[in-house]
């Protein structure tokens, strides 16, 4: 099950970077990659990946106000689907696929971080305070630290 999570946050952060390069500079070496990557040596396949970057660029530049992040949202969903399927159909992609995600985030202007639905993503430190002192997180990238953890009694239990 570890691998299952672990594949499924690598397609929800690769999903996030198509979009989120979509509307930088760095979408031509987005969009060349991943549309090598989930050609996978099939010009068809190249060609349909490539139609399907260029309309989620279209989209996102189109899009604005409220249904900019509606947009995202929508085309942030489909992209995670996609390369989960990729992820799924293909586990030896694992590799390139970080590869290239790496390579997109390193030129995506700085400070540039999105997240949709009921995530949170960050260029730096974040400090996280919930309720009843629980913390959630899907993916983390570098420490998480509850702000002033308390312990219950256990008599109070």
């Amino acid at each position: 099950m570890p691998l299952v999570a672990a594949l499924m946050a690598l397609a929800t952060l690769a999903g996030n970077t198509v979009v989120t390069a979509a509307v930088t500079d760095a979408w031509e070496a987005a969009r060349k990659g991943f549309a090598r990557l989930l050609g996978r040596g099939d010009p068809d396949k190249t060609k349909l990946a490539e139609q399907r970057l260029a309309e989620t660029h279209d989209q996102l530049a189109a899009a604005t106000g409220a249904d900019l992040e509606r947009t995202r949202a929508a085309l942030e969903a489909q992209w995670v689907t996609r390369l989960t399927d990729l992820l799924e159909e293909d586990p030896g992609v694992e590799a390139d696929l970080r590869a290239l995600v790496q390579q997109i985030q390193a030129q995506l202007p700085a400070g540039v971080v999105s997240a949709a639905d009921h995530a949170v993503a960050a260029g730096h430190d974040v400090n996280i305070s919930a309720s009843g002192g629980g913390i959630a997180a899907g993916v983390i990238h570098g420490n998480v630290t509850p702000p002033n953890p308390t312990r219950q009694d256990p008599a109070e239990g």
